[in-house]
C-alpha cells in the first residue's frame, strides 16, 4: 500500500556529503538527533509558458505550453538546541574546541559554500491498518522487526545558512535554510534503511538514487537510528567497511554493489588461542545489542582469518556486511557491531600446554 500517514518528526540523521551526493568519510561527518522542531520542504518551480505565434492575419498559428518544472525544494529547519556540530555540518563554519580539542563552539564564515552538502534522512511516524498483516507461515517468528512502521525521507541539501537568532526571556531556537540537490552518487547509501525481505532484514536502498530527484520517500519497518550525542565518524573504505567484497557501488566483472551496509560503529576485539594446541576447535558466543546470543560452529585452532570471519557471519544476527576479521592464527582482531559483545564459547583442544582461548576487547 503507497498511502501512509505522516505524523510527527523522530529521528533526523545528517551525513557530510560531496556536491555529486557522494559521502564523505571524516571524523565528524555524520550524527543523529532527536533535537528538532520541524523540518519544512517547498518546492521551487519555473513556471509554465505560454507559446503563441500569431500569423499575418492576427490569427494564432502556433499555441503551445510548456509545463512548470520543479528546480529544487527549498529546505528550512528548526532546532530546539544549539548543536554545534550539526550546524558546523550544514554550513562548514568553523568549528571552536577546548583545551581538550573536544568540540564546544564554532565561528561564522561570510561565504556560502557550494562544493559541498549534506544529505538528510528524516523518520516520521503515523500507523496504518496494513502495518500488522495476518501471518500465514511460521517464518514471521524470525522476523528482525517489532511489527512498526516508519516514513523515510531521503534528500540532499547544500547552500546552507543560519538564520537570525533571537535570545530572549523566551526558548531561542535555530534554523538553518538552503536547497536541495540531486544526489547520483549516493546511490544505494552508507546505512541501512529498507527491508530486504519479508522478514525485515535490514538493508541499503532497494533502488540507487539518480541524476533527477532530489526528494525520496518510502514506508520502512527498519527502526531509525539512536542519537549519537554529538558527531560521529563516518568511513566509507575502511577495514570492516566497504572493502574487499562489499562493494558501495559495485566491482570488477560486474560484482554487485552490497545489499546490506556495514556497520559505522563497530567495537575490536582480540581472540587469541594460548597454550599451543596441536588440533582441536572452539567456538565464539556473539551477543547483538537486543540481548540476542548466538554460537558459531567449531573453528579450527590453527584456522585462516577467512575461516573466522566465514563462522561469525553464518550467524543469523551477523552478516558479511558486519563482521571483519584481520590476523593469522593463534591471533585474530575481529571488529564487530558497537553494542554487541563477542566471548568465547566451548574449546575442544588436543596437546600444548593448559590450551585455552581469550576474548578481549581492545
Amino acid at each position: 500500500m503507497a498511502e501512509f500517514p505522516v505524523v510527527k518528526g523522530y529521528t533526523l540523521r545528517a551525513t557530510a556529503v560531496n556536491s555529486c551526493g557522494r559521502p564523505e568519510s571524516g571524523a565528524a561527518n555524520r550524527i543523529v538527533t532527536e533535537g528538532f522542531v520541524s523540518v519544512n520542504l517547498q518546492p521551487v518551480y519555473k513556471e509554465a509558458q505560454e507559446l503563441e505565434q500569431t500569423n499575418a492575419a492576427g490569427k494564432v498559428c502556433v499555441n503551445e505550453r510548456t509545463p512548470a518544472e520543479r528546480k529544487w525544494w527549498t529546505v528550512e529547519a528548526q532546532f530546539c538546541n544549539v548543536n554545534t556540530e550539526l550546524l558546523t555540518l550544514f554550513t562548514g563554519w568553523e568549528r571552536v574546541v577546548d583545551w581538550n580539542n573536544a568540540p564546544v563552539g564554532l565561528r561564522d564564515r561570510p561565504d556560502t559554500i557550494t562544493d559541498y552538502g549534506t544529505a538528510l534522512e528524516l523518520w516520521t511516524g503515523g500507523s496504518t491498518a496494513d502495518d500488522c498483516p495476518i501471518p500465514t507461515l511460521d517464518d514471521v517468528f524470525s522476523a528482525t522487526t517489532s511489527g512498526r512502521q516508519w516514513g523515510y525521507f531521503l534528500f540532499g541539501g547544500k547552500e546552507f545558512t543560519l538564520q537570525g537568532i533571537e535570545i530572549g526571556e523566551q526558548v531561542s531556537t535555530f534554523t538553518i535554510s538552503g536547497i536541495t540537490m540531486p544526489m547520483p552518487q549516493w546511490g544505494k547509501g552508507p546505512y541501512n534503511v529498507a527491508a530486504l525481505d519479508a522478514l525485515g532484514t535490514p538493508g541499503r536502498l532497494i533502488t540507487p538514487t539518480g541524476k533527477k530527484e532530489h526528494v525520496t520517500l518510502f514506508r520502512t519497518p527498519i527502526k531509525p537510528p539512536d542519537p549519537t550525542g554529538g558527531a560521529r565518524a563516518l568511513d566509507i573504505t575502511g577495514t570492516g567497511k566497504f572493502t574487499g567484497t562489499t562493494y558501495y557501488y559495485g566491482g570488477p566483472a560486474s560484482a554487485p554493489a552490497a545489499v546490506s551496509a556495514p556497520s559505522q560503529d563497530l567495537v575490536t576485539y582480540t581472540v587469541a588461542v594460548t597454550g599451543t594446541p596441536t588440533s582441536g576447535t572452539f567456538t565464539l558466543v556473539y551477543t547483538d545489542l537486543a540481548g540476542n546470543s548466538y554460537t558459531t560452529a567449531g573453528i579450527q585452532y590453527n584456522a585462516a582469518s577467512t575461516a573466522v570471519d566465514a563462522a561469525l557471519e553464518a550467524l543469523p544476527n551477523l552478516g558479511a556486511a558486519s563482521v571483519t576479521v584481520t590476523g593469522t592464527a593463534p591471533t585474530w582482531t575481529v571488529a564487530i557491531p558497537k553494542g554487541g559483545t563477542l566471548a568465547k564459547g566451548t574449546t575442544n583442544f588436543v596437546g600444548g600446554t593448559t590450551p585455552n582461548v581469550t576474548v578481549t576487547k581492545v
